[in-house]
């Protein structure tokens, strides 16, 4: 179960697999990224969270998530700024910022959630939905054996994506972009989840960019941390309409 499907998508019951078992051969890749739009949370969520800008800096954030049949609505509200992300598993999802409308251009998706190293691309995880998704090994991180999926694309603002998902829950625990110059240039990652009845949710996620051809920096690296909620809200969906975000109309000057 996850949350948004940014916070949606990354959440897992953590839980060691027998090593003594013996493994069936992994599921066709496009399976794979199905199980983990159909394992998503059915519930509206209110969350607060802290987005912590860097290791010193944070500013609060509510994250409210709209659950529909086919959709997941997700808020993300911190001072004076309210981002809205629509996701589905058909098409790559849509991003409006109140007061701006809706974002169509690379610059506007890649623009930094409140200062943070988190875009507003990252939150849509779009590389989910790219096509022709290749199955590349197995992996563990975080203690979890994980499925390796490959997607790539040339019209998306990163070129080269790895995704590590979680074999039994079908969760992505991590992901690793690359640029057009295979430099490594942003990691996301869960680095602690709580449980809320049935269902374990990431308390927090990282998000590390990296300079091209530099280690990673720590001060270069944000966290969304989640430390309340209410995990079966009922939330309305005129909440979470477009229009809502509609740009602000001009002023002529006379």
């Amino acid at each position: 179960m996850r949350l948004t499907f940014l916070l949606l998508l990354l959440a897992a019951t953590v839980s060691a697999e027998d090593a003594a078992e013996p493994k069936a051969s992994p599921p066709k890749v496009e399976v794979i990224l199905q199980r983990v739009w159909a394992n998503r949370a059915r519930k509206d969520f209110s969350l607060k969270a802290r987005l912590f800008v860097d290791r010193e800096k944070f500013v609060p954030v509510d994250v409210l998530i709209k659950n529909l049949t086919d959709e997941v609505r997700t808020i993300y509200r911190g001072e004076k700024m309210e981002l809205l992300v629509v996701q589905s598993q058909q098409n790559l999802p849509h991003y409006y910022l109140a007061g701006a409308g809706e974002l169509t251009s690379t610059k506007q998706r890649m623009e930094r959630l409140l200062g943070s190293w988190v875009s507003y691309y990252d939150l849509g995880m779009s590389f989910l939905y790219w096509p022709d998704p290749k199955y590349i090994g197995e992996d563990r991180t975080r203690g979890q054996d994980c499925y390796l999926v490959e997607v790539k694309s040339d019209t998306e603002p990163y070129r080269r994506v790895k995704l590590w998902i979680q074999q039994e829950y079908f969760a992505l625990l991590r992901a690793e972009a690359f640029d057009v110059d295979e430099n490594s240039v942003k990691r996301i990652s869960i680095s602690s989840f709580k449980r809320i009845g049935d269902v374990w949710v990431p308390r927090g996620i990282d998000f590390a960019f990296v300079p091209a051809g530099q280690v990673l920096p720590s001060t270069e690296r944000s966290r969304l941390e989640i430390y309340e909620g209410n995990y079966d809200a009922r939330l309305p969906l005129s909440q979470f309409e477009p229009a809502r975000f509609g740009a602000k109309p001009s002023t002529a000057s006379n």
